[in-house]
């Protein structure tokens, strides 16, 4: 237990944090842990009654497409979004439920999932506290200490833009796009995008 949460423990959450476990790097492994346990801290921030357990499916399952288990020709996102669709399908959860992690995952490179269910939007808050941060974020120190404690970031700054650089380099051409009012902007007006380092290193962790 972290801040009197206690993780869901039923067959599936089990099943799953063990595929996690077997196909990631301890520093992604880590990663999805920590963004689990800060997506239940801000649900209990925002008093917030959430499905735990369909949480933590999207949460540990989301990085599936940065690992070997889950390769193949679209973005990473898409590959990872599939691959736990057909797990949780296979050990025999609703494909309903499953279609939910699915969304869930797919999603989460973009902003859409603060824009859904609380499930979606906090387990998105989760993600994306523990990649860039979040300014005006209210977690209890002490809570987020403990959580880097379990799971350590073990460089991850570092560390997680070279997963993410192996990703873009093992397709070329990359198969992502930007919004189409980006490309509107970028030949009106030339933006700033910046390098995914920079956006890294705005978390509110040294590593």
């Amino acid at each position: 237990m972290i801040a009197d949460i206690k993780m869901p423990n039923s067959s599936i959450v089990r099943q799953a944090e063990e595929l996690a476990r077997s196909v990631s790097s301890d520093v992604l492994f880590n990663h999805v842990m920590r963004c689990y346990w800060f997506s239940e801290l801000f649900a209990q921030l925002e008093g917030v009654k959430v499905d735990s357990e369909l949480m933590f499916l999207s949460s540990v399952l989301h990085d599936l497409g940065l690992t070997g288990h889950a390769k193949g020709p679209h973005r990473f996102e898409i590959e990872g979004a599939g691959a736990a669709r057909t797990f949780l399908v296979q050990k025999g959860v609703s494909r309903e439920r499953a279609q939910s992690v699915w969304d869930n995952i797919a999603l989460h490179t973009w902003d859409i999932n603060l824009y859904r269910d609380d499930c979606s939007r906090l387990m998105e808050l989760g993600v994306v506290y523990d990649v860039v941060g979040l300014q005006d974020a209210k977690l209890d120190p002490a809570d987020v200490a403990e959580v880097v404690r379990r799971y350590p970031r073990l460089n991850f700054k570092r560390a997680f833009n070279d997963v993410l650089t192996q990703e873009l380099d093992s397709k070329q051409p990359y198969p992502h796009f930007f919004h189409i009012c980006t490309h509107i902007e970028q030949n009106r007006a030339p933006i700033s995008i910046p390098d995914a380092r920079t956006m890294l290193n705005s978390a509110p962790f040294t590593e």
